[in-house]
């Protein structure tokens, strides 16, 4: 099981450590990131997407996210990758702001997102550059996947260059919007990052849990007589909850019908016979990895599963050796 997170200083100011916020009843927990209590629209977010700046292998995000590194010799323009995670149906749009000690050159987009509204402040007394920054993708894009590249001129006695990721300045927004137009907070979880020496308030460890690995190798496979025999590999809850719908993939593990609630442990592999479909129909599945407490409630879960879908189309095959003529003729009928 993952480990416990610590709590961690703000950015903002050496003194303020941000408190865990209780979550309400059907809502996630890794909503308890500190500014949601003093964000207006707090309650229209059902789950959060990450951004964070990380100079790893995007396999390892986000158990490791790699958010610093050294500066090398004649490094005269820094180049910071920013990614987002934690995508759900996918984004297809960003709304955020980069922070720095030192000069942002630009941002440059990429996964086919493209700006359509960016602007530049310097706060006069902290000295600190802010570029804010509006993009759209053509089309959504999951995580984890590459936002883009930050460039950074550092000053000539600049030692370590930090980067910070916050609300649009001018909008005092940061949220990613999904292929349905809904909105959803976006942050970064462990607080930007640094290039040079380790700087105190990059880096940090996030507020809560990180979401649970999400349900993998998610396999739909029509099979006699309208059943559909569903195979996974789990996520690191200790359940699996599957949702079906015929129209799109379910948004949300209180979405569509339900289809199975199991026990389950990390990477076990599971299967289930879904026999509850009507013929000639197409049936979309999405998996979930759920943690539940003792009385049920969704402790934490993972909307990390653009990899955990399938579709299927389901007719009545009939295996000749194995079924009589009174069962044909009912499936003829039905």
């Amino acid at each position: 099981m993952r480990r416990k997170k610590p709590l961690y200083q703000s950015i903002m100011t050496v003194l303020a450590v941000a408190a865990l916020v209780a979550a309400l009843p059907g809502q996630v927990p890794a909503q308890c990131y500190g500014s949601l209590m003093i964000s207006p629209i707090y309650f229209e977010f059902d789950y959060l997407v990450r951004l964070c700046v990380h100079f790893g292998d995007i396999s390892s995000i986000p158990e490791d996210i790699d958010c610093g590194r050294g500066r090398e010799a004649g490094e005269d323009i820094i180049q910071v990758p920013i990614y987002f995670y934690n995508a759900h149906e996918g984004i297809s749009r960003l709304e955020f702001a980069i922070e720095s000690n030192d000069s942002i050159i630009s941002f440059s987009p990429k996964n086919c997102f493209e700006i359509y509204h960016s602007s530049y402040d310097e706060d006069k007394i902290s000295g600190i550059k802010t570029m804010s920054i509006k993009a759209t993708a053509c089309m959504p894009i999951c995580g984890p996947a590459l936002a883009g590249y930050a460039y950074i001129a550092p000053a000539v006695d600049s030692e370590t260059t930090w980067i910070n990721l916050v609300p649009n300045a001018h909008t005092h927004r940061m949220y990613a919007s999904d292929p349905y137009g809904d909105d959803h907070y976006l942050f970064s979880p462990h607080h930007g990052g640094y290039v040079g020496n380790s700087w105190l308030y990059t880096c940090q460890t996030p507020i809560c849990e990180e979401p649970n690995m999400p349900v993998t190798s998610l396999v739909a496979q029509a099979g006699y007589g309208r059943s559909v025999k569903l195979t996974w590999t789990a996520g690191e809850g200790n359940y699996t909850m599957i949702r079906a719908r015929t129209d799109r993939y379910p948004t949300g593990y209180d979405d569509g019908r339900l289809v199975v609630r199991m026990d389950s442990s990390p990477g076990q592999q599971l299967y289930f016979f879904d026999t509850d479909v009507l013929d000639m129909e197409t049936v979309y599945y999405k998996a979930f990895s759920l943690t539940l407490g003792a009385a049920g409630n969704v402790l934490n879960n993972s909307f990390v599963e653009c990899s955990a879908v399938d579709t299927v189309f389901v007719y009545s095959e009939i295996a000749v050796q194995r079924s009589s003529w009174g069962r044909m003729k009912k499936l003829a009928t039905e």
